[in-house]
């Protein structure tokens, strides 16, 4: 019988005992990285409800701009506007507020409100504003 045969053995008899020791890492390493991951993708699409709700505040804004800078048209008319696109967009934001005004002959719509997040309490603050020139006729 070689001698090589007895450290071949001793070698697998090594090996065998590191695979028995080795059960189980996977679930340990899983238990470790699951949280880790999840929380990776709840911020990504938290990210993308906020960007979408400022989103929503810019395009509202732009709306009530666009119809309160029309010759003969009110604030009141382009802060209808504004609140309309709002409701109909399915309360991204909450705690919404609309102000309109007109520095001479400009006129300005902000929106503002709060994006709520998946972690009660938190909310993170989003506003959008939009400014146009008020349209004249000149002779």
């Amino acid at each position: 019988m070689p001698k090589h045969l007895p450290r071949l053995d001793r070698v697998a008899a090594a090996l065998r005992g590191r695979v028995k020791d080795d059960r189980g890492a996977l679930s340990l390493e899983l238990a470790f990285l699951a949280p880790v991951v999840m929380m990776l993708i709840f911020g990504v699409v938290q990210l993308g409800f906020y960007w979408y709700a400022r989103d929503v505040a810019l395009t509202a804004a732009q709306q009530g701009v666009e119809t309160a800078r029309l010759q003969g048209a009110s604030l009141s008319e382009g802060s209808d506007r504004t609140w309309d696109l709002l409701h109909r967009t399915g309360g991204s934001i909450t705690g919404t507020s609309v102000a309109t005004s007109q520095d001479g002959n400009t006129v300005v719509v902000t929106v503002s409100g709060q994006v709520d997040c998946w972690i009660p309490g938190l909310t993170f603050p989003v506003s959008q504003t939009a400014r146009a020139a008020k349209e004249q006729v000149t002779p």
